[in-house]
């Protein structure tokens, strides 16, 4: 989404394909574009992860050794997208 909130994409499980287990890794390649295909402008935008473990919600999922909560404030990230 936009700073603003407004939501430009939404991935979903279908897209993502399957993850692998560990870091969750998967072959889905996100081509900077926005639910109508339209390239997105240079800038930063937030993102949010929704999952789920057994049909159970996860907040948040930290491994021993696992750094990766330090990139999220309250569930969301932020990336700045520059070609």
């Amino acid at each position: 989404m936009t700073i603003t909130g407004k939501i430009v994409r939404e991935i979903t499980e279908d897209e993502l394909g399957p993850l692998h287990v560990g870091r969750n890794i998967t072959e889905f390649k996100w081509n900077g574009t926005d639910m109508y295909n339209q390239r997105l402008a240079n800038g930063v935008y937030i993102y949010h992860v929704v999952t789920n473990l057994n049909g159970k919600s996860l907040d948040k999922y930290k491994a021993q050794g696992d750094n990766t909560d330090n990139y999220f404030t309250k569930g969301y990230g932020k990336m700045y997208l520059m070609r």
